[in-house]
């Protein structure tokens, strides 16, 4: 039996949770999977905390992780809601699905189906053929896949959306990988230091959803800052390393 956990970092999103989790129940029992949902509140403000406690007491397959604020974390955490989570996970396949229901649930398959023939991280993909972003701000789209051109011309990444912290990947592959970001950089990092370490990368088509409901934490300026220092200073890691093997 396949056995997945499913990754969801939270920050205020009690008008989209309860759906969320019941499209991944449907999915995952249909599929006969054996799963489990764990939800990382990242510091709610709104009712996310009180909804997953009570959702939890009637459905066991649900094992939240409420994350307590820290003077040293500033701006958005999502990285490091995505790590707690995942560290807690005991599915073989872990699987990153955001809470603001932005992900396709019918990727969730394709996913799977990609890691069992052999690969060890697979992106759900906007920008490969059969992929689309949907109804995606114009300049976000134009960011995010100018972030996966970055790394390909860096470092050679060969898939087309590294930006998209949606995809699946052998839980094992975590330790080796040793990611640091806090916030939405996680997902390029992940996948550039993944593919450096020579692990086998996959990606599937999938259609990227707007939020309707909640207000998002993306600030824009931060992101680009943020990925613009990621990638510097893994390429000089990368060229050091370079030098001295």
């Amino acid at each position: 039996m396949i056995s997945v956990s499913f990754v969801i970092p939270l920050h205020n999103e009690e008008k989209n949770i309860l759906l969320l989790i019941r499209r991944i129940v449907n999915f995952a029992s249909n599929k006969k999977w054996n799963y489990e949902i764990i939800p990382v509140d990242d510091r709610s403000t709104d009712n996310t905390a009180s909804l997953l406690k009570k959702i939890s007491r009637e459905n066991k397959r649900l094992n939240p992780v409420f994350r307590k604020k820290s003077s040293e974390e500033k701006g958005n955490t999502m990285g490091r809601a995505l790590l707690e989570g995942t560290l807690k996970a005991r599915g073989e396949f872990i699987i990153w699905t955001m809470g603001d229901l932005a992900d396709d649930t019918s990727t969730y398959g394709k996913i799977i189906d990609k890691l069992e023939t052999g690969f060890d991280l697979v992106f759900g993909s906007r920008y490969m053929p059969g992929g689309s972003r949907g109804n995606l701000d114009p300049l976000k789209a134009f960011l995010s896949s100018w972030g996966t051109l970055l790394a390909k011309v860096m470092f050679g990444v060969k898939v087309h959306d590294i930006t998209n912290a949606f995809r699946g990947f052998r839980k094992n592959i975590i330790p080796e990988l040793r990611l640091s970001s806090n916030g939405f950089s996680i997902s390029p990092e992940f996948a550039i230091k993944a593919y450096l370490q020579g692990y086998k990368l996959g990606e599937v088509p999938t259609v990227y959803t707007n939020r309707v409901e909640g207000v998002s934490s993306f600030k824009l300026l931060k992101m680009i800052r943020s990925y613009l220092k990621l990638y510097l200073n893994l390429f000089y890691q990368y060229k050091i390393r370079r030098q001295i093997n």
